[in-house]
């Protein structure tokens, strides 16, 4: 594929035509010229026409605008012959076609869902015989009004990688302009992937000029007469061609969101994770397997009972900020606290003058190190990381944190315009030499540390009001621009990156880091796994609405997931009611299915086969309450990464979150969305409210829960605020412990307690 600039030279997304193809598209052009059985599909199309029609070997969707354009859908494949098809089904918004082939008998759905922008199709065979998939073709294919491929031109955003989302995002810029995402529903062809034994990571591409899904191949074949769906797409349609990052960030969380309102509503369970939390930490301080001494000082260890490197910093302050905060949201003194602050000075180098991923004078015992494991080199990601974590604490006015801060904060200064803040992978904490300059040939380093950089920035600015600080923010914030849909590297960094850049807008009142921040959250919703992965293990443990720690990441990752949720609440906060309806919705329901699922990553929650019992760090101890670091697809074992020590935090970071206590108040208030504001008001002894602000949108629900603080739930009464007949809400269930409450969002609700 040829890339040159579109419209001006310094436009942010590659161009790209055709050159190179695949067989599929050879001879295309002259087949769909002859195409038999042509006819108007019978709904009202979004702004041009809809058709179909039949070749040799597929049954096709035509979706012209004006003359020029447009993009062919094949709905079907047989690779020997297909027969005919026939009007099945008709309502108003969706049409069915029956087609016979030499594989058995195809249905193919297609509607406008709701939304006219949004075209849906669905693809179910039930086979005459038995038979295998081998080698079958994409979905979508982009043509001038010839049906040529040659002739068309455009920008293709982002698509799947591994096991995200089934989507791409491309623009049309010739012959004609427009834009669309496409989307599969993976939840949709469970079965297939369950009687084939296959999984959907990097079945759905661009290469120009086909799009779309592919049927991954095996060779566990099909059954005889029993039918299963091949394909459940979505297509989201637009005129318009972003003509900034901006633009194409909005234009495609809105497509996203369109597509998610049209998918089946998962149930979702509730977990006490307050229990999950208190196990947690009498585990963390009290468990061999977590931790060890050193030179009279406690310190924890990564993963369970791998003490064959030194102790980390990272680790310890993972577990000690949010644990903080949890001894500030429980109101009573944890010990483990204070033993972590105490061993955190010893991680200062004073040669180097920074503090240090590994602690200094520790050594490394394993004959086959990984790359990061020399004293020397340095991640970059690592040590801003550790001095965001340092920068929160000495907001909460721990001074030794604040000393080791601003006793390291000069080093990564200097690092940062050695680097011109374009960060590599990896440097020499000596020398600034790179040792490593890149995640993958030609991807360029860790992008967006540059926005963890900005992050550090400004909390030191906060914490200082010193205009040095915010003005090296305002510099590091520019090498943000221009990466597009390439900008996560780390999915947690990119969250950051959000968050401080809407805290820049604030700070600047420039709108340019508002746009930014967006572009950070659209880059995390294109790596979402929104897919219900109920396949081999994936029947018992859920992975959806996961993010992965990285760009190209095969797993969910317990600590990620936890430091994603908790900034993702702060950016919701930060920006308040200008958060798009998009966001809102999917930082809301991420958080929702995270309260759900996160319970899979405990290895006592899953059957034993499936959990892996060799891991690549430490060991596995079934019911030592710490998560396992990585939950992959439903064929693969959980844990083989390890069982993380840091991912303890996973726990007590929800506990702090979901659960809304006050000291007076005898009721604790759970909820699985986002709380942006919560108060209450003690009226008299023994009767009071409590106001709390939800996130999401009204046409979704969360739950929420009323739990008694002691033995027994006093009266309750939950009411939506903004209703004049102040009529209570009914609980979908009571106990003598709790009532349970499905709530629409972005609600204000009142809470009215009575123990008299």
């Amino acid at each position: 594929m040829r890339r040159k600039p579109y419209n001006q030279p310094d436009y942010w997304q590659p161009f790209t035509q055709t050159e190179d193809t695949s067989q599929w598209v050879a001879g295309l052009d002259s087949q769909l010229k002859q195409a038999d059985q042509q006819a108007d599909v019978p709904l009202s199309a979004h702004k041009g026409r809809l058709r179909c029609c039949l070749t040799p070997n597929s049954f096709w969707l035509l979706y012209t605008l004006g003359e020029s354009g447009q993009v062919a859908i094949r709905t079907c494949y047989d690779p020997q012959t297909l027969q005919g098809y026939r009007l099945g089904k008709k309502t108003k918004t969706s049409v069915e076609y029956l087609i016979d082939g030499a594989l058995g008998t195809f249905q193919v759905t297609v509607s406008w869902p709701g939304d006219d922008a949004l075209l849906h199709y669905t693809t179910t065979l039930t086979p005459h015989q038995p038979f295998s998939v081998q080698a079958f073709p994409r979905d979508l294919y982009l043509l001038d009004g010839q049906f040529n491929p040659i002739t068309t031109e455009g920008m293709v955003y982002v698509t799947q990688s591994g096991p995200t989302s089934g989507l791409a995002y491309l623009s049309v810029t010739k012959p004609l302009e427009g834009s669309l995402v496409y989307f599969q529903n993976f939840t949709a062809l469970n079965p297939y992937f369950q009687a084939t034994q296959t999984e959907p990571s990097d079945t759905v591409k661009a290469h120009w000029p086909e799009v779309g899904f592919a049927l991954p191949s095996s060779e566990h074949p099909l059954e005889a007469e029993q039918a299963v769906v091949l394909s459940d797409a979505f297509i989201y349609l637009s005129e318009t061609v972003p003509a900034s990052e901006f633009e194409a960030a909005d234009q495609f969380m809105a497509a996203i969101a369109c597509v998610y309102r049209q998918l089946p509503r998962l149930e979702t369970t509730y977990y006490d994770w307050r229990k999950a939390a208190e196990r947690t930490i009498d585990a963390l301080t009290e468990s061999p397997h977590c931790g060890r001494r050193i030179r009279q000082q406690y310190y924890l260890n990564a993963y369970v009972d791998a003490t064959n490197k030194p102790p980390e910093s990272m680790v310890q302050l993972a577990i000690l900020v949010p644990l903080w905060e949890y001894q500030t949201w429980g109101e009573r003194p944890i010990p483990l606290v204070e033993a972590l602050q105490k061993s955190l000075p010893t991680f200062y180098d004073k040669k180097q003058e920074t503090i240090m991923r590994w602690l200094p004078g520790g050594t490394f015992t394993e004959e086959n190190r990984s790359e990061e494991q020399d004293p020397n080199k340095i991640d970059s990601w690592y040590l801003l990381h550790t001095l965001m974590n340092l920068s929160r604490l000495a907001d909460k006015g721990d001074t030794k944190a604040k000393e080791l801060l601003f006793s390291s904060l000069e080093f990564v200064i200097r690092a940062a315009h050695h680097f011109a803040y374009d960060w590599p992978v990896f440097y020499d904490i000596r020398t600034l030499d790179v040792v490593k300059a890149e995640t993958e040939k030609g991807k360029g380093g860790e992008l967006d540390v540059a926005g963890l950089y900005t992050h550090v920035m400004v909390q030191v600015y906060e914490l200082t009001r010193d205009e040095r600080y915010l003005d090296e923010a305002v510099k590091s914030a520019e090498r943000l621009r221009g990466k597009g849909f390439e900008l996560l590297y780390q999915t947690n960094i990119t969250v950051m990156s959000a968050l401080t850049l809407a805290k820049l807008w604030k700070l600047t009142g420039n709108r340019l880091y508002f746009d930014m921040s967006r572009l950070s959250i659209a880059n995390i919703m294109a790596r979402m796994w929104i897919w219900a992965g109920d396949f081999g293990f994936g029947q018992v443990r859920s992975t959806f609405l996961g993010v992965a720690p990285l760009n190209n990441a095969p797993y969910l990752a317990a600590y990620e997931e936890a430091e994603i949720v908790a900034t993702m609440i702060n950016f919701l906060k930060e920006v308040g009611q200008d958060v798009p309806d998009p966001i809102r919705l999917l930082l809301s329901e991420y958080m929702k299915y995270l309260l759900h699922r996160g319970r899979f990553y405990y290895p006592s929650e899953l059957p034993a086969e499936m959990v892996c019992q060799a891991p690549r760090e430490g060991r596995i101890i079934r019911e030592l309450p710490m998560p396992l670091e990585d939950m992959p697809t439903g064929w693969k074992q959980a844990g083989e990464v390890g069982q993380e020590v840091y991912g303890g935090a996973l726990a007590y970071i929800l506990t702090t979150y979901a659960y809304k206590r006050f000291a007076p108040v005898p009721v604790v208030v759970f909820a699985d969305y986002p709380v942006y504001q919560a108060e209450y008001q003690a009226e008299h002894k023994d009767s009071g409210y409590v106001i709390i602000r939800l996130a999401g949108t009204a046409d979704y629900t969360c739950r929420v829960r009323l739990l008694a603080k002691s033995r027994e739930l006093p009266t309750v009464r939950l009411l939506d605020d903004a209703d004049p007949t102040n009529t209570p809400l009914k609980p979908t269930e009571t106990t003598r412990h709790y009532a349970d409450y499905t709530v629409p969002g972005n609600k204000q609700l009142r809470i009215e307690w009575d123990r008299s």
